[in-house]
């Protein structure tokens, strides 16, 4: 675990990555309860792929697509900043919850 949380670190390090943690207390208020990939598009368009244990579904139709990009706005703003979430990892590395 510790090269993951390594690695994680050198992932947040990146001039072009985000790494937020959303904390444990957003529990049963969670967006998502699966994998979902959102892309906006050059013409502002957005297309979500979301998967399930059983299979993925791409949509690139905007009422279904929205909500999803609404969602993931709302985990962002609730989640940690970004140098709070490596403080985070970092203590785990250390042992100090």
């Amino acid at each position: 675990m510790e090269r993951q949380l390594a690695r994680l670190i050198e992932f947040a390090e990146q001039p072009d990555n985000t790494l937020q943690l959303a904390p444990y207390a957003i529990g049963e208020r969670r967006p998502f309860n699966r994998l979902v990939n959102l892309l906006v598009l050059s013409d502002r368009s957005v297309v979500s792929y979301v998967e399930s244990e059983t299979h993925g579904h791409l949509d690139r139709e905007m009422t279904s697509s929205l909500p999803l990009m609404r969602a993931s706005h709302q985990l962002q703003a609730e989640a940690l900043s970004q140098a709070d979430s490596v403080a985070v990892i970092e203590q785990v590395r250390k042992g100090t919850p």
